[in-house]
């Protein structure tokens, strides 16, 4: 690779683990991890405060939340309400451009107002009561509106993230930070965790990256950056098709193939295998693929379309019911 020499990472002081990260970790090495993905770019409090209660009672490990501080607070009023264990609370966060981090724009001159797209979103962003409107909050930038749209009037754009980055990482309830990228850069990635070091030092780290046909010592050398930063475990989520979630019983194939792709390169090259966990395509179908030999190693899943739509509409109690149901099969193997 063609790049600057990387920056001396120099490791952070050791942190103590709180209850909650302990169990996390435990749930990884016992190969029962599940995290909610609430999504990187939904930032509507009303709904992620019932995802959050509903997924946090049925036993989540963690709820992956966007960078916001309205949203973070609002999962923060939930847990207070709850009773112990609570789950982990990450945030997501783009090293760089990232599918994860994305809403619709609309052409409003170019809209005929047919309602096409409308069915197409799985959260009911898009609605048309009189002329069609967009709900940014509930937009967490999937795309399947796009391609149905005649005149091209729907695009997606970039969801501005740094302004609250901040106040996000600062906030307490934060243990644990989920890096997305494309590029798997290990040079940014060196530059990202020396500029935030003194909001990280004390944070799990966990990075988010498609395999493509990236070279492997690329990705090793983008996980050991990390590795040498952290006094934790860094865990590495392997996506297969971001955003891809329906109930296809093949559809988290490509997550499961790349997870595997990303294990035998560490094993390849002698280097510890930290915990692997899989994303994009994740459904109930995925939990007994884990079972199968050749992925029994993968320690989790998260699951973000599949475990919104499923309870998205459902009252409190019905939700928690059906999502206690949903963890119960990843966390039964």
């Amino acid at each position: 690779m063609s790049q600057p020499t990387l920056p001396n990472i120099e490791p952070t002081e050791t942190a103590a683990c709180s209850t909650a990260v302990s169990a996390m970790l435990s749930a990884l090495a016992e190969k029962r991890f599940f995290k909610l993905i609430s999504g990187g770019s939904l930032t509507e409090t009303e709904k992620i405060a019932h995802l959050a209660r509903a997924y946090a009672m049925a036993g989540a490990d963690c709820l992956d939340l966007a960078p916001d501080l309205q949203v973070i607070q609002t999962v923060e009023s939930v847990l207070q309400e709850l009773p112990p264990p609570h789950p982990v609370i990450m945030i997501s966060l783009p090293l760089d451009p990232d599918p994860h981090f994305r809403k619709i724009e609309l052409d409003e001159p170019a809209c005929i107002q047919c309602g096409l797209c409308l069915p197409a979103c799985p959260t009911e962003a898009i609605t048309l009561p009189e002329v069609l409107e967009i709900s940014q909050s509930l937009c967490y930038g999937c795309g399947r509106c796009v391609p149905t749209c005649p005149t091209e009037a729907l695009s997606l754009l970039p969801f501005q993230v740094e302004s609250q980055m901040e106040a996000a990482l600062s906030h307490p309830l934060v243990e644990a930070v989920e890096i997305h990228s494309h590029y798997v850069d290990p040079y940014m990635l060196a530059t990202f965790l020396e500029y935030w070091r003194p909001l990280l030092h004390n944070k799990l780290i966990s990075l988010c990256f498609r395999i493509d046909n990236l070279p492997p010592e690329q990705i090793l050398e983008f996980y050991q950056v990390a590795a040498r930063f952290s006094p934790l475990p860094v865990m590495l989520q392997v996506d297969g098709a971001p955003m891809s979630g329906n109930d296809d019983p093949a559809a988290s194939r490509p997550a499961l193939e790349a997870a595997g792709q990303v294990m035998g390169m560490f094993q390849e090259h002698g280097v510890p295998l930290p915990p692997v966990t899989i994303s994009g395509g994740i459904n109930r179908h995925t939990a007994t693929l884990l079972q199968d030999a050749p992925c029994q190693e993968i320690a989790g899943a998260g699951m973000g379309t599949v475990a919104r739509k499923t309870i998205w509409n459902l009252e409190s109690s019905a939700a928690i019911e059906t999502a206690t149901e949903l963890v119960a099969e990843f966390k039964a193997r």
